[in-house]
């Protein structure tokens, strides 16, 4: 596609050495960078784009989007924001692919991957090759690519939907991240349905405040009814059991179908039993009812099969569908993730990384009415610092015996994080081991764990490294549990 054609209409504050050159593609980061891509310097949160020109340049940009001038012989358009000027082009690169795609998003503060994941499972029964894109990876079936974010950049965003079309998808599932949502990522996205699946605090290191946290989820809701959309107006779905995402709901003037365990909600389960052979429940969409018996475990996968299902209901699935789709889906990657070998503890790795939800996540493995639960947690650096003392204090008030290890300490000191979470933990008769080693935490939790117990590993959910500044470290929960196991029973029978 040629520059000129390109960038037509796009608003510049200047155009500087320009000429008609051919683009073959389009990037944000240079590594990635082939002869005759375009390169759109985006300063980020951690980093500036505009300090690799230069080398975009010797890998041979044909053209630049910048921010400010910057020493180079490329075709240059200089933008008031190359975040947004990244979308509108990416969506005209690619032929804008996400208007040919029934398009769901689902964001929230915890549910987004598992309701993604069930959402998927029922578009592929009723309308073929359904896509995904989220926290573990993007993809169709079961080939999928590893995220480095919740919700891409727009330009990998299009990119991705123009290679679901090209593998025969009809629709696309995503996670919204409230990032994205300030950020202009999803710029451009008009989404049929948008889900949000609960709200409590998180990200305040990055929003600022619990309001404004609000607000950036609310601004990718508020999409569904631009006035400037090519299509229909979207439905919004909402948790009806969540008062302020009911508040966010009250406000939104469009379609919308509420959800929950009330009486009231739309679509709703009756008669909810969740244990450690599955969840089951009478599943009502508006007139109809299913008998559901869900091989995801708890009663936060009741909620997140409800999100999903009241998303198919609103882009035409029938409950039969809906029915099929959440009972095939066996467990989601880092979402209540059941390792066991079949004898000794089992062990449940989950994602929970907010105070709530490693509340709900420990609240449920206690309804469960192991012999005790053995809770190992960390908390992310170069995050919220105000959740950490909360966390420490959920996890040893609800467990039997806790572990605080490492995390993703990013930039930060590891011990001060380790002392934040502490600080939140007066007074329990539940022994605290601070051990730092992740691997030696897993394996000491397990060791001093049996049958009938639960070792809980939270934080990190499906991630395959650990993140010390600019480090990262291959590890996985789920995989260091199972070594653990495994080693437990070596030595058991030693």
């Amino acid at each position: 596609m040629k520059l000129s054609q390109l960038s037509d209409g796009i608003e510049t504050r200047s155009r500087l050495r320009f000429r008609d050159v051919e683009v073959t593609g389009i990037v944000t980061d240079s590594r990635l960078l082939k002869p005759g891509d375009l390169f759109l310097a985006i300063k980020g949160h951690a980093t500036d784009g505009h300090a690799f020109v230069d080398e975009a340049v010797r890998k041979g940009a044909s053209a630049l989007v910048v921010e400010r001038d910057v020493a180079s012989d490329r075709p240059t358009l200089v933008v008031e924001d190359s975040s947004l000027a990244a979308a509108r082009l990416a969506r005209r690169f690619y032929g804008d692919p996400a208007a040919r795609l029934a398009l769901a998003g689902i964001t929230g503060t915890n549910g987004k991957t598992s309701s993604a994941f069930l959402l998927r499972s029922i578009l592929d029964i009723a309308d073929g090759p359904c896509g995904i894109i989220g926290t573990v990876g993007y993809g169709v079936s079961d080939e999928l690519a590893p995220a480095r974010n919740t919700t891409p950049g727009a330009v990998d965003l299009y990119r991705v939907m123009d290679e679901f079309l090209k593998r025969g998808c009809r629709s696309a599932v995503m996670e919204v991240s409230s990032h994205a949502a300030v950020q202009g990522r999803i710029l451009g996205l008009e989404f049929d349905v948008g889900a949000f699946t609960n709200v409590t605090r998180d990200h305040l290191d990055y929003h600022g405040t619990f309001e404004e946290y609000i607000r950036a989820k609310e601004t990718f809701i508020d999409t569904l009814t631009e006035p400037a959309r090519k299509k229909a107006p979207g439905t919004f779905v909402y948790n009806a059991d969540d008062p302020e995402v009911v508040r966010v709901a009250e406000r939104f003037t469009g379609t919308r179908i509420s959800f929950g365990l009330s009486m009231q909600a739309d679509v709703r389960a009756e008669g909810l039993k969740a244990d450690l052979k599955g969840t089951r429940f009478d599943l009502v969409v508006a007139r109809s009812r299913a008998r559901l018996a869900l091989k995801l475990l708890g009663r936060i996968s009741a909620y997140n099969a409800l999100t999903a299902a009241a998303c198919a209901h609103a882009l035409g699935a029938g409950i039969e569908q809906i029915k099929a789709g959440l009972e095939r889906v066996p467990q989601v990657p880092g979402r209540f993730q059941v390792v066991s070998t079949g004898r000794g503890p089992t062990v449940v790795v989950d994602y929970a990384h907010s105070p709530d939800a490693l509340e709900k996540l420990l609240n449920f493995c206690r309804e469960l009415q192991p012999r005790k639960i053995v809770t190992v947690f960390g908390c992310g650096g170069d995050r919220d610092r105000g959740k950490r003392p909360l966390m420490g204090g959920i996890a040893a008030r609800l467990s039997s015996i806790v572990f605080i290890t490492d995390d993703n300490p990013r930039t930060e000191d590891p011990d001060r994080i380790v002392k934040e979470i502490l600080d939140g933990i007066g007074g329990t008769a539940a022994p605290v081991h601070v051990v730092r080693d992740r691997r030696a935490a897993i394996r000491r939790a397990v060791k001093s764990a049996g049958e009938g117990d639960l070792v809980v590993i939270a934080g990190k959910g499906h991630e395959n490294e650990q993140i010390y500044k600019d480090t990262r470290v291959p590890f996985n929960d789920a995989r260091e549990a199972e070594e653990a196991l495994v080693g437990l029973e070596v030595e058991h029978q030693g």
